[in-house]
C-alpha cells in the first residue's frame, strides 16, 4: 500500500470545494424538508466562524446530526438524493468500513488510499457523521471510545485486503481478512458490534455526545447544539450549535489563531477528476 499525495494547486482547490458545497446545498434542501438536524462540524464549522466559507486550504465538507436524526437522514437520502449521487455508508455496502456517511457526485474520482481495494466508486463527496450519546464519566467514555477504535480495526481488516508495505504486513493483513470474514463471524457480524458499541449509551440520558469516528476523544455537551443557530458559509446560510465556542475549543483549542503557513497545506489525493462539473 503506497500512498502518493501532491499539492492542490489553487484553481483545482476552489473548485473541488465550490463542487462541495454544491453538494451540501442538495443535501440540506433534502434535511430541512424532513425537518433533520444537522451542524456544521470539524472544519467546516471552523471556516464559517473564522473565515465565512472554507478554510482557505481545506478540501473536505463535514456536517453532523444526532443518531436518530443521522438514521432517519440515511433512509430518505438513499430514496430521495437525485441521481447523481450516490449514498456511501457501511450499512448499503458491503465492503465499505464507514461509520460515518458519504454522499458522493457520481461520474467523478476523488481518490483515496482505499480506492483500488473497494467495489464502489468513490467521488468527489461530502460527509455526515452520527452524534452518540456517551457516558458522562470520563473513564467511561474514554473506556467506550478506545472500544470503537478496537472494533472498528476488526471492520477494516474485514472489508479490505489490502497490500502492504511489506510482503511480511501484507501476509498478516490477508490472513487477518480471511479469518475475519470466517463463517458466521464475518464482515456483517464486526460492523453490528461496532453500531452497538457506539451507541451503547443511546437509551441512556446522557449530559455528553461524540462523534467517534474521529480518534480524538473529545466529547461535546449536549446542551451545546439547541436551539441552534444560522451564519452564512460564503453564498449559503447553514445550521451550527448554538454554543458554537464550546463546540470548537474542545476540538482546536484556541481555534481563532491562524496557523503558520507551513501547517496550512493540504495534501491531495493522487488523482481527481471533475467530470462534468
Amino acid at each position: 500500500m503506497v500512498v502518493e499525495f501532491r499539492d492542490y494547486d489553487d484553481d483545482e482547490l476552489k473548485h473541488l470545494q465550490e463542487v462541495e458545497l454544491m453538494i451540501l446545498k442538495d443535501v440540506v434542501d433534502i434535511l430541512d424538508k424532513h425537518d433533520l438536524k444537522y451542524y456544521l462540524y470539524g472544519g467546516s464549522l471552523l471556516g464559517a466562524i473564522r473565515h465565512n466559507g472554507f478554510i482557505p486550504w481545506d478540501d473536505d465538507m463535514d456536517i453532523m446530526l444526532f443518531r436518530e436524526d443521522f438514521d432517519n437522514a440515511l433512509n430518505i437520502l438513499y430514496n430521495e438524493l437525485p441521481d447523481k449521487y450516490d449514498l456511501i455508508q457501511m450499512d448499503y455496502i458491503d465492503d465499505c468500513f464507514g461509520s460515518l456517511a458519504k454522499v458522493s457526485l457520481k461520474n467523478t474520482t476523488f481518490s483515496r488510499w482505499y480506492s483500488s481495494y473497494v467495489s464502489y466508486e468513490l467521488g468527489i463527496n461530502i460527509d455526515l457523521f452520527p452524534l452518540d450519546n456517551i457516558s458522562n464519566n470520563d473513564f467511561l467514555g474514554k473506556l467506550q471510545h478506545k472500544a470503537y477504535v478496537f472494533f472498528y480495526q476488526f471492520v477494516i481488516n474485514s472489508c479490505i485486503k489490502v497490500d502492504m508495505y511489506t510482503k511480511f504486513r501484507t501476509f498478516l493483513h490477508h490472513a487477518a481478512y480471511h479469518i475475519l470474514n470466517f463463517i458466521p463471524v464475518n464482515r456483517r457480524t464486526w460492523k453490528k458490534l461496532l453500531t452497538k458499541e457506539m451507541t451503547l449509551f443511546n437509551n441512556k440520558k446522557t449530559d455528553r455526545v461524540i462523534v467517534f469516528f474521529h480518534r480524538k476523544y473529545a466529547p461535546f455537551q449536549r446542551d451545546d447544539f439547541e436551539p441552534a443557530t444560522k451564519v452564512k458559509f460564503g453564498d449559503f446560510e447553514v445550521r451550527i450549535p448554538k454554543n458554537y465556542d464550546n463546540v470548537l475549543t474542545q476540538i482546536y483549542g484556541d481555534y481563532m489563531k491562524i496557523p503558520p503557513e507551513e501547517e496550512r497545506a493540504n495534501s491531495a489525493p493522487e488523482f481527481i477528476d471533475f467530470g462534468e462539473y
